[in-house]
């Protein structure tokens, strides 16, 4: 029996082996479903041991798995690399280990993650990595322990497009070997608005941004280079990505503390687990103020050995407001618990949790920090601490409204101008840029008013002539359209309706109205000698009136004399009336 079971192990093995390297990639996709029981040659149940066969069959999955990866991918050899070594860590885990089939299921399904983690890295991680790079032009500065010391960044950006809202995280720890600092603040996230790109390594020189942090050096750090990781989010085409920049600086340590160097080459079986935030996201992936929204983090224990245990997570968000009265937590849990439990992570896996939080509908526009605590267990029971912040943008939505207008005159004639005022008010917690008020309309023209920048609560005020240039044939209806930018230079319209009206234009020398301006005749001066050249008499305009005043007069007394003619006769006849 056992020659024959060992003859079924051996034939199944030369299969796997045949389906990995005969087989072509896209023929054999990976399967969906991960690696289960049926991978399995005992037969037994979740509790029982997994025995060596057991172990063959799960090396033949991940091999089958990477190689299907790297065929179907085709990633960079850094990528290659990468994946190699996620193999190779899980291959000696594997063989040094012993395992349940349930345990050796679940430990092989997480590698799997491990390994789509590593090819999801393929855009994000080498994307960024071609174009933004700490400034060669820096020198790797030095400190003492105990001493208060100001660490700057220096960035550059060799793409070929900016990068915006740059939101700059240090990636700190209680491990004095990875953190040589005493953690003096809650959060210590800084921003860049703005990173120029140019792919001259001079002139990107000249565009480099710099940020500076003060750290007090811990009184136990030891004598050593010491590696810096700063987490770097920022929006660049619109898109949200992020990435790691390591940095270096050198610790004087204090005398006895010891050097980093002593640490090198210890067992890793000795080594503290420890884990990290590798990623996170949020659903809706634009957080706006007042919105609730999920947040999901992804963690991994770094250890490649040693399995983390009994997992409490607890989220904290910083801090607002001015002091203890009035200071408040920027995301709130919708739950009302902001812990959460993981009960396990084996070693160099993968695993993710998320939340569900409320954003105040009073946060300004920019960043905000929430801090994931986390205190876990090795096998040993020997307690741990972690401590890793998260930055999180909030945007609010622009508001703007306009208030009464006012128009002196109301109605123009063509050529002329009339006075439009009114105010402008940024009643939102974000500032307007470029704001500008245009007039849109086919009887006027002109009157565009640039009002710069508009902080929150502040108030713009139009101050605008408007010139007539056809008459009024509607209801004189006239748009006032208001125009600003976002801090991503998206545009925004906004219209407000009003009304002028225009008409045509009086001509005094024919009584009508008339399309080319005012009367353009000849003026006498005002003593009446000939023409004058600026506000004379108008001797037309006098003779007509004289007429007019001599044809009344005239038809006046015609009036009177016939009043007086028949009252003459009337009389005449009474006294003809009486003689008889």
């Amino acid at each position: 029996m056992k020659i024959r079971k060992r003859l079924i192990i051996s034939l199944m093995t030369i299969l796997v082996a045949a389906a990995v390297f005969i087989l072509p990639a896209a023929s054999m996709p990976v399967r969906a479903a991960g690696f289960d029981a049926t991978y399995l040659t005992s037969g037994h149940h979740d509790g029982d041991a997994a025995d060596n066969s057991d172990k063959q069959a799960a090396y033949g999955f991940l091999i089958q798995y990477k190689n299907n990866l790297i065929t179907l991918n085709n990633p960079s050899q850094d990528i290659k690399d990468r994946l190699e070594k996620v193999w190779s860590e899980a291959n000696t885990y594997i063989a040094n280990n012993s395992f349940t089939a349930a345990s050796l299921i679940s430990y092989v399904n997480m590698t799997v993650t491990n390994f789509d983690s590593v090819i999801g890295d393929m855009t994000s991680v080498s994307d960024t990595e071609e174009f933004l790079f700490v400034n060669n032009n820096s020198i790797t500065p030095s400190a003492s322990y105990g001493q208060l010391t100001y660490y700057t960044l220096s960035l550059i950006n060799l793409g070929k497009v900016d990068v915006t809202d740059v939101v700059i995280t240090p990636q700190e720890s209680t491990d004095i070997n990875k953190w040589p600092f005493d953690i003096l603040t809650a959060s210590s996230v800084l921003v860049i608005p703005k990173i120029q790109a140019s792919s001259d390594v001079n002139v990107a020189h000249s565009y480099a941004q710099n940020v500076t942090w003060a750290f007090r050096v811990s009184s136990e750090a030891k004598t050593g280079t010491y590696p810096l990781v700063f987490h770097v989010q920022y929006y660049r085409n619109g898109q949200l990505a992020s990435t790691d920049i390591t940095t270096y600086i050198n610790i004087t340590g204090a005398p006895g503390a010891g050097t980093l160097s002593e640490n090198a080459g210890k067992d890793e079986n000795t080594s503290t687990p420890r884990i990290i935030v590798t990623g996170f996201r949020t659903d809706p992936e634009v957080v706006y103020a007042g919105d609730t929204f999920n947040l999901t983090v992804t963690l991994q224990n770094t250890s490649v050995s040693t399995a983390v245990s009994n997992i409490q997570f607890d989220f904290k968000a910083a801090s607002e407001g001015n002091n203890n009265e009035t200071t408040y937590e920027a995301f709130l849990p919708t739950s009302g618990s902001a812990t959460k439990f993981v009960s396990a992570i084996p070693a160099g896996s993968t695993t993710s949790i998320s939340i569900e939080m409320t954003a105040r509908s009073d946060l300004s526009q920019k960043p905000y920090v929430i801090t994931l605590n986390a205190a876990y267990e090795d096998s040993e029971r020997n307690p741990y601490t972690m401590s890793s912040n998260i930055s999180i943008p909030v945007k609010q939505e622009a508001r703007i409204d306009t208030g009464e207008v006012e128009i002196l005159p109301e109605s123009i004639e063509v050529g002329n101008q009339t006075n439009v005022m009114f105010p402008v008010y940024n009643k939102g917690k974000t500032t307007l840029y470029n704001v500008q008020v245009d007039f849109i309309g086919d009887t006027i023209e002109g009157g565009s008013t640039f009002l710069g920048k508009l902080e929150p609560g502040a108030t713009g005020n139009v101050d605008a002539m408007v010139t007539g240039i056809a008459p009024t044939m509607d209801d004189g209806i006239v748009i006032a359209r208001v125009s600003y930018e976002d801090e991503a230079g998206n545009v925004t319209y906004i219209e407000k309706e009003i009304t002028i009206w225009v008409t045509e234009a009086f001509n005094p020398d024919d009584g009508f109205y008339y399309d080319d301006g005012f009367y353009d005749g000849e003026f006498d001066d005002m003593n009446g000698e000939g023409e004058g050249e600026g506000g004379g008499v108008n001797v037309k305009a006098i003779v007509i009136a004289i007429i007019i005043i001599v044809i009344v007069a005239i038809v006046i007394w015609r009036v009177i004399a016939k009043r007086r003619k028949k009252q003459r006769m009337l009389r005449e006849l009474d006294d003809i009336d009486d003689d008889i």
